[in-house]
């Protein structure tokens, strides 16, 4: 059975442990990394890790929701730079966050890797981390101008469709699957994605009603 600790020794093992685990994962993936590595590194007994995790797939899905929530709240602390083009930040973050799924090491030992543990572990998780970010941005584009009109959760869901261009990506030469990815990405974004300045949606409606 773990050590009891006070709670601000759980915080500060907690976060040692998910720093050290994402270093471990980045150097291994999850099939080679062990929980006798993992508190051996931190300082602590193996039972420890029980004390905040049930297993090694609980924490690997720790580790993955973290990075979401950081990343989410890096863009969001600078939001203002997607005020020049919605549309585009869009199209440019299902790319990079597509892409960076099926390269990143951290979570994998091969692509199918990535997708399998993706698909098994914090998708609906993540997606609701996503879907609350999302909400956010678009509140902050109708306060500054923009008339927004998003399906929120078709948008996540091309996330999903993505998975079976990643699964078999190494059919396809490895430039063209980049560019393929690209014109999903913009394809699928403008599917259920508008965003229009308000100005030029007045102007249209005012051009339509001297019409009528």
């Amino acid at each position: 059975m773990g050590k009891a600790f006070t709670k601000e020794e759980r915080d500060a093992l907690q976060e040692k442990l998910r720093r050290t685990g994402l270093k471990l994962l980045a150097k291994n993936g999850i099939k080679e990394i062990s929980i006798r590595q993992l508190t051996s590194e931190v300082g602590i007994a193996q039972g420890g890790f029980y004390t905040f995790y049930k297993d090694k797939d609980e924490f690997v899905e720790d580790l993955f929701l973290l990075r979401v929530r950081e990343k989410t709240d890096a863009m969001l602390a600078e939001k203002e730079k997607t005020l020049a083009d919605p549309r585009g930040f869009i199209v440019d973050l299902m790319y990079k966050e597509g892409m960076h799924l099926k390269q990143n090491k951290a979570f994998v030992n091969s692509e199918s890797d990535t997708i399998n543990y993706f698909s098994k572990n914090g998708k609906g998780k993540s997606r609701k981390i996503y879907r609350e970010f999302l909400k956010k941005l678009i509140a902050y584009w109708e306060e500054n101008g923009y008339e927004i009109d998003c399906d929120i959760d078709m948008l996540l869901s091309v996330g999903s469709a993505a998975g079976i261009l990643f699964i078999n990506s190494e059919l396809i030469n490895e430039k063209h699957f980049k560019e393929i990815y690209k014109v999903f990405c913009e394809a699928e974004t403008d599917k259920f994605f508008k965003g229009t300045p308000k100005c030029q949606t007045t102007r249209k409606k005012e051009k339509k009603k001297s019409k009528d």
